[in-house]
């Protein structure tokens, strides 16, 4: 995944996303190696890159990361995790939101 974001064709597509990048935080991601994704900011970014790559490529869901649970379960499915249990992903994300620390 993190390689997918600094192929020739991704870093094209996402230069807008990682000029920002550079911007905002002062990270030039072309430069940036896996040691470096042990930093949660990094990671994020990465994660984040790589989903908007993926939107990107697929035309359906564009800029737009869905809000609902459901929505965001098959969003993580089809473009994060092609394994992953959806309905596992809204129990805990439901339990997540019900926990009284995040209220």
């Amino acid at each position: 995944m993190f390689d997918a974001t600094q192929r020739t064709v991704a870093s094209f597509m996402l230069l807008s996303y990682i000029m920002d990048i550079q911007k905002i935080f002062g990270i030039d991601w072309l430069s940036v190696e896996w040691k470096d994704l042990r930093k949660p900011l990094y990671s994020a970014i990465g994660a984040r890159l790589y989903i908007q790559y993926k939107c990107l490529l697929s035309r359906t869901y564009k800029d737009i990361i869905p809000r609902s649970i459901e929505r965001q379960a098959e969003f993580w499915r089809l473009y994060y995790r092609l394994d992953g249990d959806e309905q596992n992903f809204v129990a805990r994300a439901n339990e997540y939101e019900n926990r009284e620390c995040c209220m």
